[in-house]
């Protein structure tokens, strides 16, 4: 199978369906009350990526892997956080894999949450492999945000989950027993544990740094959370960062979650490269922090913060 940019048979009937219930030209709706939480940070949520990738490369099963899955639950419980690393062991075609999900929370006033997800590990056999973009720069984002939101001493109506999954990667191409392993973890525990119910919407960051940022929603996105999305894009004066594509399935993290019947999404920029339109960075040694920017950070950083005002702190949320 074919690596994230797999593309789908799908009919452009139905994804022109979806553009004409009005999910392109969006006028984004604000909750009732002001969400007292302060500006996104893009520097900080930087400096969360180059303290990671000093545990570089990071593949599942290695010892730099567990050294970041700590690193992670340290930085998690010094911004305040409840926060532990879920350890299993699972098959790969390298035979079996200890792995680490770190799972983080701030708890929501009612029995509902919200589930914000990044993997942290690194694609193997890459020398000198930095993965800065893929996967630090959504780890950082989910980091900053993490301590933002702890900071503000605010408490939302529907909880937030933070889970930084290992075993993303793929190592001889998605398929059974490889890659997704850490989403598929949690997404089958949930389901196990009779929790599935109450996780109202999965929204996934990956390759979010670039600095010439292009994000086309994939069309395995829950439609719900393209229009949350595309809102709070809208809202934060990012609307011209996104496209959407009636062909274009990515295998993602968010992918599991979609099987067991939880609305989910995945932010995602595909073109990381040299070029306007390339992808020539991903999984090689130019996957470094040059070639990352604060500024996209920030970008995603904010948006992702208006979208969890809308799911998480309005007085509206169902």
């Amino acid at each position: 199978m074919e690596r994230r940019n797999e593309i789908a048979r799908v009919t452009e009937l139905h994804w022109k369906t979806l553009l004409l219930a009005g999910l392109l030209p969006i006028l984004g709706c604000q909750p009732e009350e002001a969400v007292r939480i302060s500006s996104f940070n893009g520097e900080r949520a930087f400096a969360e990526v180059v303290a990671l990738v000093k545990f570089s490369p990071r593949d599942a099963g290695t010892p730099e892997g567990w050294k970041a899955a700590n690193h992670i639950l340290e930085r998690l419980e010094g911004f305040g956080v409840e926060a532990e690393i879920d350890t299993f062991v699972d098959m790969t075609p390298e035979g079996e894999k200890t792995m680490h999900n770190v799972i983080g929370q701030i708890p929501g006033k009612g029995g509902k949450w919200i589930i914000l997800g990044s993997h942290f590990d690194t694609m193997p056999g890459i020398e000198n492999f930095q993965g800065a973009n893929d996967s630090g720069s959504s780890t950082g984002v989910l980091l900053e945000l993490a301590r933002q939101l702890s900071e503000s001493g605010m408490v939302p109506e529907v909880g937030i989950l933070f889970a930084f999954f290992d075993g993303e990667e793929g190592i001889a191409g998605y398929g059974e027993n490889d890659g997704l392993h850490g989403s598929r973890r949690l997404a089958e525990q949930l389901v196990l544990t009779g929790r599935k119910e109450s996780i109202k919407a999965m929204i996934l960051l990956d390759m979010v740094g670039d600095k010439d940022l292009n994000f086309i929603i994939p069309v395995n996105s829950s439609r719900s959370l393209v229009q949350e999305v595309l809102e709070a894009a809208h809202a934060t004066g990012h609307r011209n960062l996104f496209s959407l594509s009636p062909r274009i399935t990515i295998i993602d993290d968010h992918v599991p979650f979609l099987e067991v019947g939880i609305p989910s999404i995945n932010i995602i920029d595909f073109r990381y490269g040299s070029k306007p339109g390339l992808n020539d960075y991903w999984h090689t040694k130019d996957d470094r922090l040059e070639n990352i920017s604060s500024e996209s950070l920030e970008a995603v950083g904010e948006i992702t913060l208006q979208l969890l005002k809308q799911l998480a702190f309005s007085a509206n949320t169902k």
